[in-house]
């Protein structure tokens, strides 16, 4: 093993930055909280060597913490700040709110919800104290619970969380660094419904609100939680026309009211208050709830399989298992795009229709106008 060594961000770098080797060979680097000036030179490589000593010894984060705090203490007198969890994250998302886009932020706070939720009471507990061993059994918590994928996109937010806790003088170390992500295995590709298995969804669900919901999904190609948040405010039954502000993009989307749906908003009992929800029992779930339960909905149906109770491997059972869960509310929009397509309608409108960043439209500055996009809806099928 190297000695620790000290180095410097650039001219301006605000801190030494202590570089040392840890027990398994590896090179590693942590900010010393010493400000890099030529007079503290000897004392943040005193920080240094007791980092890499630590690592050494294989103190775990919160000793490595305490030892180096309390050096740093003594050295410049000033107390590295300790908070919890929660406090870090809630104030880091409120900070980045006014920097990132919402889409982004969004997806911060779900993943620090997540994380906020799986900790507990410990979400309390100073921030420093998450080690590499909390980190790992979080992403294997994932790993049961959600789509590989999901539980990746999940830890990367977390390192990213933890990078600024580490550029805050909250930790010493960032415990994601070295947490390996989940291993994804190429999924069949998702698809959209044929009209015999819509047929089978109509008839599960009549009677009940995901009738609408099933309905909008189609006539619309809108995602699922842009219609639970639907409100009557957003329908103009003069125009005919439904407008959205998704979710996902934060792109406002006309599209106009096609037949059949005209003809199931006909039945649906309008709220005079245009803040009213046109969905109001899904709009009082939230997607991840209402996603599982169309999941279900389709398991019911037949097709969707049901993950198997033990994990064992039944022969002839996975191959089944990745082609029918291929369905979910989001194949609507795909059954929307595809039928459309089918029919002969521009992709450009299409794509303009469901809300997509067109590249076609994107470069040819293609404006669309409501009577393509009224062509494109009455294309699709009676349900």
């Amino acid at each position: 093993m190297g000695m620790a060594s000290l180095w410097k961000r650039s001219a301006t770098g605000k801190f030494w930055i202590a570089c040392y080797t840890d027990a398994e060979g590896r090179q590693r680097k942590a900010s010393t909280k010493i400000p890099a000036a030529e007079k503290n030179r000897a004392a943040a490589l005193r920080v240094a060597d007791e980092l890499e000593k630590a690592h050494r010894r294989r103190l775990t984060t919160s000793q490595i913490f305490h030892l180096c705090g309390n050096l740093v203490k003594e050295i410049t007198g000033e107390e590295i700040e300790a908070v919890s969890v929660k406090s870090f994250l809630d104030g880091y998302l409120k900070r980045r709110k006014a920097e990132v886009s919402a889409a982004t932020l969004a997806a911060y706070t779900t993943a620090a919800t997540k994380f906020k939720t799986w900790l507990g009471e410990k979400v309390d507990m100073e921030i420093f104290r998450i080690e590499k061993k909390h980190v790992l059994e979080y992403r294997d918590h994932l790993a049961e619970v959600a789509h590989p994928a999901t539980a990746n996109h999940a830890m990367k937010c977390l390192r990213i969380f933890f990078k600024e806790a580490k550029r805050d003088r909250l930790v010493f170390e960032n415990p994601c660094d070295d947490v390996a992500l989940l291993r994804t295995e190429k999924a069949s590709a998702r698809r959209g419904f044929t009209l015999k298995e819509l047929g089978k969804v109509m008839k599960e669900v009549e009677g009940s609100e995901w009738a609408s919901l099933v309905r909008f999904g189609l006539y619309t190609g809108q995602r699922l939680g842009d219609l639970a948040a639907l409100k009557w405010g957003q329908v103009d039954l003069v125009a005919d026309e439904i407008q959205f502000t998704t979710r996902k993009t934060g792109r406002r989307v006309l599209v106009p009211i096609c037949g059949p749906l005209k003809e199931h908003l006909a039945t649906l009992v309008a709220d005079d208050d245009p803040g009213a929800f046109v969905h109001p029992n899904a709009a009082a779930l939230g997607v991840s709830h209402l996603s599982r339960e169309f999941g279900e909905l389709l398991a019911r149906c037949g097709l969707r399989v049901e993950a198997p109770k033990n994990h064992g491997k039944k022969e002839g059972r996975d191959g089944e298992r990745r082609e029918l869960n291929a369905l979910s509310f989001h194949s609507l929009r795909h059954s929307a795009v595809s039928m459309m397509k089918n029919a002969g309608i521009s992709p450009a409108v299409v794509q303009d229709l469901v809300g997509h960043e067109s590249a076609e439209m994107s470069a040819h500055y293609t404006h669309i106008d409501g009577e393509a996009k009224r062509k494109a809806v009455d294309a699709l099928p009676v349900i």
